[in-house]
C-alpha cells in the first residue's frame, strides 16, 4: 500500500487537476485565516513586551504608578531596599508629530549615563550631544525611514496644548535590542524629557535590577512594603499578562471568527475526498476484494488527505503572512484606540506559529477526510463495486444528519441555559451548536428540491430539481456555504447593531456644540492637558453659555486597569451627558456632587458592580471606597471606566489642568464659525477644535476601523465556500458523464446542459443562503445578546441592516452563479460517445 499511494495520488492529480487545486486552495485559505489572526495576536503582545524590554533593558522588576505618575523621590526609597542592585528612572510622554496627522512618538526619557544590562541602544560618540543639545532625541530607524527624517532634522511635536521642538540627534536600530518594539519609540535624556514635557519631579517607571543570588519575589515584597501604596511592583512577565488580559476578549473574538474559515475549509476537504472516493469506488472495491484490509483503506485515504493538507499548508503559511501584513494597520489602530497599548508595528513569524499553521492544515485535512475514509472502509466490497449505493447512502443519511444537528444544538442550548451569566464562553458554546447544526441540515434541505414539479424543458429548474438526488457531492458544498453565510450574516447584523447603538449613544451623550482637545490626548491622557491661557480664552468665547471641562487618567479600580474621568457634575443639564442603563441622570449627577461615582457598563459587568454598591479606587494616597450612583453606557473603552465629580477627582488625585473642554453655545450661534475663530485666536497652541458634527464623524470612522479586520475573515470564508460550489459541480459533471451523454444522445443541446448545471449551482447557492440566513440570525442574537455582554461588557440594541444584507445576498448568488460557469461549460461539452451502462 505504501508503494501504491504515490501512484494513486499522481493518477488523481492527472485525472482531476481542478478538483485537486480547489481542495488545496481551501486548505490554504483556512490555514491563512487562522495563522494571520494568531500572528496579529502574538505580535500585539510582542509589541508591548518588546517596548518594555527596549526601555527597561533586562530589568527584573518595575515600580509603576497606581495613577498618573510617581514622585521622583521614590527612587531613593527603592535603592535603599535590600537586594536592589540598581534602579533606573523612566519618564514617558506620548507626543503628536506636528504636520503628520495620526503620527506620534513614544518618548522614553532615561538616564543615558547609568549602566544598563542588555543590548546597547545608542551608538558610540552621541552621548555628549544627547546631554548637551536641547531637544536631542534618538528615533528608531524604521520610523525615521517612514517619516523621512535624517540625523540633524528639526521636528515639532506637542503634548497637550504645549508645542516642543526636537532635534533628531541619532537614528538607532531598536530592532536589534527588541525586534517587536514599537517603531515609534524614541529615547532622550531623562532630565530633558521631564523639562520639555512638563514632568519635573515625575516618573512613570523605575526599572529595578535585583542583586545576583537574590530572589526577585522576595525583593518585590520588600519593595511593596517600603512603598506603602505609593506605587505598585510588577515583573516584566506580569506586565505582559496584564496586557494579555486587556486584549483577551479582542483576541478571542478574532480567533473564533478565523476558526469558522477553517471549518468551512474542512468541508471543502471533505467534499474533495468524497469526490475522489466516488470516482474510485470500484478501485477500492477491487483492492478490498484482493485482500486489502479496512485499516489499509483508511490509511490510503488519510495519506492522500495528509498530502493535500501539506500542500495547502505550504501555500497557506505565506498567504497568512501576507494577510496579516495587509491588516496590521486595522488591528493596530483598534488596539491603540480601545486599549491604549502599543500598536502592532511589525510581525514575527515564530517557529511556534509555523507549527500551528502546519497542525491546522494537516489536522483539518485529515479530520475532513476521516469520515469518508471510515465510510469507505466499512462498506462491503460488493457495495463499493456498485456506484449507485453512494447516493442511496447519502439520501438515507439526510434525515439522521438533520436529527443529529438538532440534537447537538439542543445540547449546546442546554449548556448555555445552565451556565449563562456564570461562565463567559457559554455564548460561544451555543454559537458552535448553531454552526454545527446548519451544515448538518443541508442534505435534508436539498432533498426538498427533489419534490419540485418536473419542468417541461431541460434547463435551470430541472438542474435544481435533480440536485435533490445528488446529495453526496452537493450537500458538503451547500453546508460549507451555509456556514460561511451564517458567519457573514451574523457578524453583519452584530456590526449593524453595534453601529446603531453607538449612534444612539452619541446622540444622547455628545450634546455640546464645540469640543476642544489636543492631538496627543488619546494616547497621553493625563499628561496631555490644556494650558491655562487656552482655558481662559475658552471662557471668553462670545455666545458661549457654558464651558464643560474634563480631567482623565488611566488608573486602577475594582482590581483592574480602568479610565478615571472627572467631570463637572454641577453643570446645568449635566444629567443628559450620560446614558444610564437605568435610573435618573439628574439624580446621578446630584450623587456625584456628594462624592459618589458612576461606573461604565463594561466595568460593572466584569467586576460585578451595581448601583447602590461601592467600588475601590487607587488614589495618590492609597485605596479609597466610593459609593456607586449608577451604571452608564460607554463604548469608548472595553476595559471599563469611572466618572467622578471634578471636586472628588481633585481630592483623590490632586489639582491639575483639564484634558478636554466643551462649549455650549447660545441659540443661533454658528459652531463652525466659533471653531474657526478659536483656531485663529490660538495659533501657538496645539489644539484639535471640532464641532459636534465633525466629532461624531470621527468617532464613527474609528468605529468602522475597529471592525475592518472582520471583513478579511468574512471574505476568506466566502471564497472557500465559492470554491466548494465549483468543486461540487465539477464532481457532479465527472460522476454523471454517462447521464450527460445520454441527454446529448436524446437531443439535448449544449446550452440546455449548461443551464442544467447553472441551475444546480444556483440551487446550492439558494440552499446555502437560506440555511445561512437562519443560522446567521441565530448567531447574531447570540453575538449581540450573549457574547458581547460577557466578553466586552457592552449591551447592544439588536438592529438588522437590511440594505447591507440584501447586497451580500445578491453578491453570494452572483458568486455561486460564477462558480458554476466552469463546471457548466465542462458538462455541456460532454459528447454523446460517453454514453455508458452507468447512466441513470
Amino acid at each position: 500500500m505504501r508503494r501504491y499511494l504515490p501512484r494513486a495520488v499522481a493518477r488523481e492529480v492527472r485525472g482531476g487537476k481542478a478538483l485537486f487545486l480547489l481542495a488545496v486552495g481551501g486548505v490554504a485559505l483556512g490555514v491563512a485565516s487562522v495563522l494571520s489572526i494568531q500572528l496579529l495576536n502574538a505580535s500585539a503582545l510582542g509589541a508591548f513586551s518588546g517596548t518594555v524590554r527596549a526601555v527597561s533593558g533586562d530589568a527584573d522588576l518595575s515600580v509603576l504608578p497606581w495613577a498618573g505618575a510617581l514622585d521622583e523621590a521614590l527612587l531613593d526609597d527603592v535603592l535603599s531596599v535590600p537586594g536592589v542592585a540598581a534602579a533606573a528612572p523612566v519618564f514617558r510622554a506620548d507626543v503628536a508629530v506636528e504636520g503628520r496627522p495620526g503620527a506620534t512618538l513614544e518618548i522614553a526619557g532615561v538616564d543615558l549615563v547609568s549602566p544598563r544590562k542588555g543590548p546597547r541602544l545608542l551608538p558610540d560618540g552621541v552621548l555628549a550631544g544627547a546631554l548637551e543639545r536641547r531637544g536631542w532625541v534618538a528615533v528608531s530607524s524604521a520610523w525615521a525611514r517612514e517619516m523621512g527624517w535624517r540625523a540633524g532634522d528639526a521636528i515639532r511635536v506637542s503634548i497637550g496644548s504645549r508645542r516642543v521642538e526636537l532635534e533628531v540627534g541619532a537614528i538607532v536600530d531598536l530592532e536589534r535590542a527588541a525586534p517587536l518594539a514599537s517603531r515609534r519609540l524614541a529615547l532622550m535624556d531623562l532630565a530633558q524629557a521631564q523639562g520639555l514635557f512638563g514632568g519635573r519631579g515625575r516618573l512613570h517607571e523605575i526599572a529595578v535590577r535585583v542583586a545576583p543570588g537574590t530572589a526577585a519575589g522576595a525583593v518585590a515584597e520588600r519593595l511593596a512594603a517600603r512603598l506603602g501604596g505609593r506605587g505598585r511592583v510588577a515583573t516584566a512577565a506580569q506586565r505582559t499578562v496584564e496586557a494579555e488580559g486587556l486584549l483577551g476578549a479582542f483576541r478571542l473574538n478574532l480567533t473564533a471568527l478565523s476558526l469558522v474559515s477553517l471549518l468551512v475549509g474542512g468541508f471543502l476537504v471533505y467534499a474533495s475526498v468524497r469526490a475522489s472516493l466516488a470516482r474510485r469506488r470500484e478501485e477500492l472495491g477491487v483492492l478490498r476484494a484482493v485482500g486489502a484490509t479496512r485499516a489499509q483503506v483508511v490509511g490510503l485515504v488519510l495519506g492522500e488527505a495528509a498530502l493535500l493538507g501539506a500542500l495547502g499548508t505550504a501555500v497557506g503559511i505565506p498567504l497568512g503572512w501576507l494577510a496579516a501584513r495587509a491588516n496590521v494597520a486595522a488591528v493596530s489602530g483598534t488596539i491603540r484606540n480601545l486599549y491604549l497599548l502599543e500598536g502592532v508595528e511589525r510581525l514575527a513569524l515564530s517557529p511556534g506559529l509555523v507549527l500551528l499553521g502546519a497542525a491546522t492544515g494537516l489536522g483539518g485535512a485529515v479530520a475532513g477526510a476521516l469520515w469518508p475514509a471510515l465510510d469507505a472502509a466499512r462498506a462491503d466490497p460488493r457495495a463499493l463495486l456498485a456506484s449507485i449505493t453512494l447516493e442511496e447512502g447519502a439520501t438515507a443519511r439526510a434525515g439522521r444528519l438533520l436529527a443529529a444537528g438538532l440534537a447537538f444544538l439542543a445540547a449546546t442550548a442546554a449548556v448555555f441555559a445552565a451556565t449563562a451569566g456564570r461562565w463567559a464562553p457559554a455564548g460561544f458554546v451555543l454559537a458552535v451548536g448553531v454552526l454545527a447544526a446548519v451544515p448538518l441540515a443541508a442534505p435534508a434541505a436539498l432533498r426538498v428540491l427533489g419534490r419540485l414539479p418536473r419542468p417541461r424543458r431541460l434547463g435551470v429548474r430541472e438542474g435544481a430539481r435533480r440536485l435533490g438526488s445528488r446529495l453526496s457531492a452537493a450537500a458538503p458544498a451547500a453546508g460549507a456555504l451555509a456556514v460561511a453565510v451564517s458567519m457573514l450574516a451574523g457578524v453583519t447584523i452584530m456590526v449593524g447593531s453595534f453601529r446603531t447603538t453607538v449612534v444612539g449613544w452619541l446622540d444622547a451623550t455628545i450634546r455640546a456644540d464645540v469640543y476642544v482637545t489636543t492631538p496627543s490626548w488619546r494616547r497621553a491622557r493625563s499628561e496631555a492637558t490644556l494650558a491655562p491661557e487656552v482655558v481662559a480664552r475658552l471662557r471668553s468665547v462670545p455666545g458661549a453659555v457654558a464651558l464643560d471641562v474634563l480631567r482623565q487618567h488611566t488608573g486602577f479600580g475594582a482590581g483592574r486597569r480602568i479610565l478615571v474621568t472627572g467631570i463637572d457634575a454641577a453643570l446645568p443639564g449635566g444629567g443628559r451627558r450620560v446614558a444610564l442603563v437605568s435610573g435618573d441622570g439628574a439624580a446621578a449627577m446630584d450623587a456625584l456632587r456628594r462624592g459618589a461615582v458612576l461606573v461604565s457598563e463594561p466595568l460593572a459587568r466584569k467586576a460585578r458592580l451595581a448601583a447602590g454598591g461601592s467600588v475601590a479606587l487607587r488614589s495618590r494616597d492609597g485605596e479609597v471606597t466610593l459609593p456607586i450612583a449608577g451604571v452608564y453606557r460607554d463604548y469608548g473603552t472595553e476595559g471599563g471606566a469611572v466618572l467622578l465629580d471634578l471636586a472628588t477627582y481633585a481630592r483623590l488625585y490632586g489639582d491639575g489642568p483639564p484634558s478636554n473642554a466643551a462649549l455650549y453655545l447660545g441659540p443661533g450661534e454658528d459652531p463652525e464659525a466659533v471653531v474657526r475663530a478659536l483656531r485663529a485666536s490660538l495659533p501657538d497652541a496645539a489644539l484639535l477644535v471640532r464641532s459636534n458634527r465633525t466629532l461624531r464623524g470621527e468617532v464613527l470612522a474609528i468605529f468602522e476601523q475597529t471592525f475592518a479586520v472582520t471583513r478579511l475573515l468574512e471574505a476568506m470564508g466566502l471564497l472557500i465556500a465559492a470554491a466548494g460550489v465549483t468543486l461540487a459541480l465539477l464532481v457532479l459533471a465527472r460522476e454523471r458523464r454517462g447521464e450527460l451523454a445520454l441527454y446529448r444522445a436524446l437531443g439535448a443541446s449544449r446550452g440546455q446542459l449548461f443551464r442544467v448545471f447553472l441551475g444546480r449551482g444556483l440551487a446550492v447557492g439558494v440552499t446555502g443562503l437560506t440555511l445561512g440566513a437562519v443560522g446567521g440570525g441565530a448567531l447574531a442574537v447570540i453575538l449581540v445578546g450573549a457574547v458581547n455582554p460577557a466578553f466586552f461588557g457592552w449591551s447592544l440594541d439588536l438592529a438588522v441592516p437590511w440594505a447591507p444584507l440584501a447586497g451580500e445576498s445578491a453578491a453570494i448568488l452572483v458568486a455561486t452563479a460564477a462558480a458554476s460557469l466552469y463546471p457548466a461549460i465542462a458538462a455541456s461539452a460532454t459528447p454523446a460517445q460517453e454514453l455508458s451502462r452507468d447512466a441513470l
